[in-house]
């Protein structure tokens, strides 16, 4: 995987579904570096392709020119994969099939049906937790030590307005909120430029707030009574 600068960008060439950069270089009798996406969605590229140009910097008529591929920046590819949340999921699965079966052959037999339903409510209110407390964490952290950013209304699904944005490097990433006009204040991380939150009124942060300590508790419970009975079961 490579990451390219804007300092290494001489232009950018929007190509229906395709997206061309043209590097900069060095040497006037040397014809320049290009790289190409193709297979891309036509407003994805005719989006990408507006804000980047707008964030190419000036260059001087005449002056010395430095080449491109020597700006890019080979990403490494080997690193250890991260699981996954399917993996997550399976994993869980398994710990909990294990301790509903251990108790229902040590102690009763129905547990194997009381217990599951137990811990999907544990699930459902850990679920709750993370995703609140995550989105509270960047409503109240984002404005403060992140970018701030006019997003822009890109598309509709069923559900939802898909806002699109531009970060620093001139990355396009897009945020989803089912509230909001034609624009959206936006605040992302410019360490995860894909990482962003909208601008929070106070009663929405006391509600995520609310809602993640239910979640928690929630949580907290199911599991809490499936240690129990799996304590209970290997006491004997």
């Amino acid at each position: 995987m490579r990451r390219i600068p804007l300092d290494a960008i001489e232009a950018a060439r929007s190509l229906d579904r395709s997206f061309e950069v043209v590097l900069t270089t060095a040497e006037a009798d040397r014809p320049p570096a290009v790289y190409a996406v193709h297979d891309a969605s036509a407003a994805a590229v005719t989006a990408f392709g507006a804000a980047l140009e707008a964030r190419l910097p000036e260059r001087a008529a005449e002056g010395p020119c430095v080449d491109g591929e020597e700006l890019i920046t080979e990403l490494p590819a080997g690193h250890p994969r991260r699981p996954s949340k399917r993996d997550l999921v399976v994993a869980v699965i398994g710990v909990f099939a294990v301790i509903d079966v251990t108790v229902a052959v040590l102690r009763e037999p129905a547990w194997a049906i009381a217990l599951p339903f137990l811990q999907l409510f544990a699930c459902a209110g850990a679920f709750m937790a993370l995703t609140l407390g995550r989105g509270l964490y960047d409503a109240l952290r984002l404005p403060k030590h992140g970018i701030t950013v006019m997003a822009e209304l890109d598309h509709y699904t069923d559900k939802t307005k898909v806002y699109r944005y531009v970060d620093q490097d001139g990355g396009l990433h897009f945020y989803r909120e089912s509230t909001g006009g034609q624009q959206l204040e936006l605040s992302y991380d410019p360490r995860n430029p894909g990482r962003a939150s909208a601008r929070q009124a106070l009663y929405g942060q006391v509600m995520m707030a609310l809602m993640a300590v239910v979640g928690l508790g929630m949580a907290c419970g199911g599991l809490g009574f499936t240690g129990f009975q799996i304590f209970l079961a290997l006491r004997g």
